[in-house]
C-alpha cells in the first residue's frame, strides 16, 4: 500500500486520513502518511469532518472543541485542496445510493474522485468491496488496510 502511495503526488482522501491533522488518532493511519503530497478533499464533505469532531468531543464529555481540533480544521482550510462542488457527478452520487450504499458522503467522495482521475485513498474496505460489487471502477482507489 505505502509503495502505491509513494508513485503519486496528489491523493484525494477519505475523512479517517485528515482526523490526525485535527488531534484525533486512527488506527492505521500514520501521521506522517500524506507527507509531501498534494491532498484533496472534496468541499462538500467538510460537513463531515466538522460532525465527527463535534462526536469525538461529546463522546469524551468535554465542554468544548479543543483548539488543536480547531486548529486542524482552519489548516485542512488552508493547505488541503478542496475539490469544489462542480467537480462531482451527481447522478453518479445517485447511483451509488440508488444501488444500496448508505452513506451520501463516500458516494460523494467516490463521485469526486471519478471526475478528478485523482487516486482517492480510503480506509473503507466495504465501500471498496460494495464498489467492486456493484462493478463500479476501484483501479483508482488505494485501499488501506488496518
Amino acid at each position: 500500500m505505502e509503495k502505491k502511495l509513494l508513485d503519486h503526488s496528489e491523493l484525494m482522501v477519505d475523512t479517517s486520513l485528515l482526523l490526525p491533522f485535527l488531534g484525533i488518532k486512527v488506527r492505521g493511519v500514520d501521521e506522517n502518511l500524506l507527507e509531501g503530497k498534494n491532498v484533496y478533499y472534496p468541499s462538500l464533505m467538510l460537513v463531515e469532518l466538522i460532525a465527527v469532531v463535534i462526536k469525538e468531543a461529546r463522546k469524551l464529555g468535554l465542554g468544548l472543541i479543543p483548539q488543536d481540533a480547531i486548529k486542524g480544521l482552519s489548516y485542512i482550510n488552508h493547505t488541503v485542496n478542496l475539490v469544489p462542488m462542480e467537480e462531482l457527478d451527481l447522478n453518479l452520487v445517485y447511483d451509488i445510493i440508488s444501488k444500496g450504499w448508505n452513506d451520501i458522503f463516500d458516494a460523494i467522495l467516490y463521485s469526486s474522485h471519478n471526475f478528478t482521475k485523482i487516486p482517492l485513498v480510503t480506509l473503507d474496505r466495504a465501500f471498496y468491496e460494495f464498489l467492486k460489487a456493484n462493478r463500479f471502477d476501484t483501479s483508482g482507489i488505494i485501499l488501506i488496510t488496518r
